[in-house]
């Protein structure tokens, strides 16, 4: 009886766990200006917004910059497992990781600064 384990004292391991070696990550040149482009697509949001409250803009940059350099990492480990995608797919499986965080931090931006528009209009 002192052998028989059950699911709240199992047997230990007989092998110790080992994680796998890191691959290393490849990218393309135009996976590099893809992320390129989102930048500028960021910095020049939050160039519009810098007219209406500086803060918008400063986190405008800062959220959206992380949130780009997220999911182009995210999309690039997708993509490391299927070199075969053409350009056109590459596109859009960045944007695929893109759409979730540009529809809600651009729809909260939008809701900021036109609060900013409308308390500035009613005063």
């Amino acid at each position: 009886m002192s052998t028989m384990h059950d699911i709240y004292d199992p047997p230990p391991a007989p092998v110790p766990l080992v994680p796998p070696a890191p691959e290393p990550v490849i990218y393309r040149p135009g996976d590099l200006v893809i992320l390129a482009a989102l930048v500028l697509g960021v910095a020049g949001l939050a160039f519009s917004t810098y007219f209406y409250d500086p803060s918008i803009a400063y986190l405008t940059l800062v959220g959206g910059g992380i949130v780009i350099i997220e999911s182009w990492s995210t999309a690039l480990g997708f993509l490391q497992k299927r070199p075969w995608m053409g350009v056109a797919g590459r596109w859009r499986i960045f944007a695929a990781a893109l759409l979730p965080w540009l529809l809600g931090l651009g729809l909260a931006a939008a809701l900021m600064i036109s609060l900013f528009v409308l308390s500035d209009w009613a005063t």
